[in-house]
């Protein structure tokens, strides 16, 4: 992972700041949060006189270790979801063999039932049950005969299509299955991979911290998160008067066009995997408005841009441009390397991340680049759509 480590100290309020938006999901109301921002600057305050000289050295490992603990967060719950569904997939594979072994021991228990004799007759063929009729002792007896076989093939012979089909049946359902649970490993081992590397920095920082006393923790810790309040505060009202004047200027030199981005989706080597894994390279890279690279940073659509245009796949360069990019796709169908559309100061796309997998995203958002969990009440409540710009 080339961009985990020790984060620039010009990111580090930024960055808790959005974690704690994530975990509050507190309404942009302007009014609402000046009220917030004086109440939050006066418990800032009251803390500062009580900062130490290890405060940058304190803020930057306590400030990295809340990102990266974030990240893995988010991965080990995408990868619980997956192996839940593999559990899932699993269970209806192993009710699909009880059914197979059910189905043929009906069939066991039919066959002992008809007894040796009328099994072999049945098995050595027409012949053999015109012998069985010129037994006959009389012409009740040769009806009853005659009437006893027809049951016999008629019973029997319906049972064997009927095991046929049921099988054929029960092959294409554990194909499918098979393919799913393929398609689910296939997931599970790319996340473990970047949880992996991410969990090899999260205990580099941790070793930074415990070797800082309690009493410095817990006076940074307390004073960090008092103003990275004032600064998360301070950060949605100054970005929604950007992100709206970046919007209106945007419209009008762009007429709410596609800029020129793909149409359609486009064939990658490597598929999403190879875009997810060049996409967590930079996590932890600061959030800089109007960013377009990883110095001095991104915003949200100028990091996605970024990412596909190292697959060679060219995308728009705003969030409200790129949602005409690619084809639309349901929430229900979202699919790794789909991009996923919030809107957050106005009612259109203002927002665009990477889906990952189960509800999972990364992007670059008030704290930079991380994953970001979509089931919580800040994006759930803001998500507006999907498109696809990889090729199956």
């Amino acid at each position: 992972m080339k961009r985990i480590g020790l984060i620039h100290n010009t990111t580090i309020v930024s960055i808790v700041g959005v974690l704690l938006l994530v975990a509050s999901a507190i309404p942009v109301r302007a009014d609402d949060l000046q009220q917030q921002l004086n109440q939050s600057q006066q418990q800032a305050n009251q803390l500062k006189s009580t900062l130490s000289t290890q405060k940058d050295k304190v803020s930057a490992a306590t400030t990295q270790l809340l990102v990266l603990k974030q990240s893995v967060q988010a991965l080990n719950n995408s990868i619980a979801r997956d192996q839940a569904l593999l559990a899932e997939q699993q269970a209806q594979l192993q009710k699909l063999e009880k059914e197979q072994q059910k189905l043929e021991l009906e069939r066991q228990e039919h066959i002992k039932a008809l007894g040796n004799y009328l099994k072999s007759n049945y098995e050595d063929g027409a012949a053999t049950y015109l012998a069985v009729l010129l037994e006959a002792t009389s012409i009740t007896d040769f009806i009853e005969r005659a009437e006893k076989i027809q049951m016999v093939v008629g019973t029997y012979g319906k049972l064997q299509k009927d095991i046929i089909a049921l099988n054929e049946s029960i092959k294409s359902q554990k194909d499918s299955i098979n393919g799913k649970k393929a398609t689910i490993q296939v997931a599970l081992e790319s996340k473990a991979e970047t949880q992996q590397e991410v969990q090899k920095a999260l205990d580099k920082q941790q070793t930074v911290l415990a070797q800082l006393s309690a009493e410095e923790k817990a006076t940074m810790n307390a004073s960090l998160s008092a103003q990275a309040k004032v600064s998360r505060i301070q950060k949605l009202i100054e970005q929604e008067a950007l992100e709206a004047a970046y919007a209106k200027n945007a419209a009008k030199s762009n007429q709410g066009g596609s800029g020129g981005g793909v149409a359609g989706t486009v064939k990658v080597s490597g598929g999403a995997k190879q875009i997810l894994g060049f996409a967590a390279q930079f996590l932890g890279t600061p959030y800089v408005w109007g960013g377009t690279s990883p110095s001095p940073g991104f915003d949200c659509s100028g990091y996605v841009q970024y990412v596909y245009r190292n697959a060679g796949i060219s995308l728009s360069r705003t969030s409200e441009q790129q949602i005409n990019n690619g084809v639309s796709v349901s929430r229900s169908d979202l699919h790794p390397g789909d991009l996923v559309f919030f809107h957050t100061y106005s009612s259109g796309a203002s927002h665009v991340g990477i889906y990952v997998g189960n509800n999972t995203m990364i992007n670059s958002s008030n704290g930079g680049v991380s994953y970001d969990d979509m089931t919580n009440s800040y994006w759930s409540s803001r998500y507006l759509g999907a498109r696809r710009v990889i090729a199956p």
